[in-house]
C-alpha cells in the first residue's frame, strides 16, 4: 500500500476587479490561484487558468501575468485564491516544497483552458515521494472536491496488461 499525503486548501472566491492586482500581498497570500473568464471557445465564467504564488504573493504573481491578461482573456469574471490548512502532512515550513505538485496535479486533472505544461505530460510517479490527496474545501469553483496522485500517476498503469489480468470475474 502507498503512502499517501493529504492536503487541504480552503478557497475563497472573488469578483474580478482592477484592485486584484494590489489587494492581496498579506503574509499568508500565497499558494494555487485559479482565474475564471469568458473564454471564445468554452465559453462564459470558465476555469481559465490555475496557477501558483510561490516566494511572492498574489498580488505579485498576478501582476508578472498583466500582459498576458490583457492580450489573450476577453472578460475575467472570478478569481480563486487557496489557502493551506496545517495539518500532519503541511506545515509552514514544508508548504513550498508541496505547492509545486499540488499546482501540477490539479493542472493535470482539470485542463483549464491556458495552462498546457502540466497538461500535455502524464504525472511521473518519480515526482512523488508518496502520493497525494489534495481536498478542495468552500468556494472551489469548478475543481474537483477530491483529487489525487494515484489516479493520474501511472503508478498502477505502469504494466497494463497485467493490471487487467486482476480484473476480478464472478
Amino acid at each position: 500500500m502507498k503512502e499517501v499525503e493529504v492536503i487541504h486548501l480552503v478557497w475563497k472566491e472573488y469578483d474580478w476587479d482592477e484592485n486584484v492586482y494590489n489587494k492581496f500581498n498579506g503574509k499568508e497570500d500565497y499558494g494555487i490561484y485559479q482565474i475564471y473568464g469568458d473564454h471564445p471557445i468554452y465559453g462564459y465564467n470558465t476555469l481559465l487558468y490555475i496557477g501558483k504564488a510561490r516566494g511572492n504573493t498574489y498580488s505579485q504573481r498576478l501582476n508578472n501575468h498583466y500582459d498576458f491578461y490583457v492580450d489573450k482573456i476577453p472578460k475575467f469574471r472570478k478569481l480563486h485564491l487557496s489557502y493551506f490548512c496545517e495539518n500532519v502532512d503541511v506545515n509552514k515550513e514544508n508548504w513550498n516544497s508541496k505547492i509545486d505538485l499540488v499546482e501540477k496535479l490539479l493542472i493535470n486533472s482539470h485542463f483549464p483552458a491556458y495552462n498546457s505544461q502540466d497538461i500535455k505530460n502524464v504525472l511521473a510517479k518519480e515526482n512523488f515521494e508518496k502520493e497525494l490527496l489534495v481536498l478542495n474545501w468552500f468556494e472551489r469553483g469548478k475543481l474537483l472536491p477530491e483529487v489525487s496522485s494515484l489516479r493520474t500517476s501511472r503508478y498502477y498503469w505502469d504494466n497494463e496488461p497485467d493490471f487487467f489480468k486482476k480484473i476480478l470475474t464472478i
